[in-house]
């Protein structure tokens, strides 16, 4: 098992509370790993790493980690925000005071505490930050609509890509929805979340997630873009009935 290589639960200043995190060589942004094989031909055939290019998109991933709220502690209130550019870069991370009373912290796994949130942005300028960062972009994560309901923000599908509804990944879980750390260690060979969990490392396991199966996800979509709306070819010369 290969472990990342950067702190798995990055700290932040505790009156900024708003830190970009380097990778511990400070040099290269990516998830590390030796000796892993290669995605397995029959889930990945013919993925490949792709960089960025001009003429295309621009791509960030996100991840946000949350603390509970309400009596029973499972209410979510967003408590960091962290967002990655194509090329693993970190360009946006914060910790965000809270709106309510939290009554789990879930540090064991969101390795939130008392003093980060206390110090952190206001959550009305985060949302209008993180709105402004992910306008025109294509936007990768995990298990998204979490994220984006607690940001309480929206992003058009079409710009949406999310690793924990791809087929291709699925078919590692026979269809369910997988987690993030099993992709991670089964697609890229490096082990992510080993105790408290770090946005920024979640982040950037979806990014090369994603960019590892880029060419033929991309496909698949402009593939499914081409079909008629009934999904079905006209019978007869008859172009019969689109369904809503």
């Amino acid at each position: 098992m290969v472990r990342l290589l950067l702190d798995p639960a990055p700290r932040m200043d505790k009156t900024v509370a708003s830190a970009v995190h380097k990778n511990a060589n400070g040099a290269n942004n990516w998830i590390k790993f030796t000796n892993a094989p290669p995605p397995p031909a029959s889930n990945l055939n013919n993925a490949v790493v792709q960089r960025q290019e001009k003429k295309d998109i621009e791509v960030v991933a996100i991840d946000c980690e949350m603390v509970g709220i309400h009596p029973d502690g499972q209410g979510n209130m967003l408590a960091r925000v962290s967002i990655v550019n194509s090329k693993g870069e970190t360009i946006y991370d914060k910790f965000v005071k809270p709106t309510a009373t939290v009554t789990d912290y879930r540090t064991p796994v969101s390795g939130i505490r008392p003093e980060d949130i206390e110090h952190g942005e206001v959550f009305v300028k985060v949302k209008k930050e993180v709105t402004q960062i992910l306008k025109n972009k294509l936007l990768v994560g995990h298990a998204l609509e979490h994220d984006l309901r607690v940001l309480r923000i929206s992003h058009p599908k079409h710009m949406i890509r999310d690793t924990s509804t791809y087929w291709q990944f699925k078919q590692l879980t026979e269809g369910r929805t997988p987690g993030l750390k099993r992709l991670t260690l089964h697609f890229l060979g490096a082990s992510i979340q080993e105790g408290e969990h770090s946005s920024v490392q979640d982040a950037k396991a979806a990014l090369q997630l994603y960019m590892l199966a880029r060419k033929d996800w991309e496909l698949l979509l402009k593939k499914r873009r081409s079909r008629p709306r009934n999904g079905n070819k006209p019978h007869n010369g008859s172009q019969g009935k689109h369904k809503k």
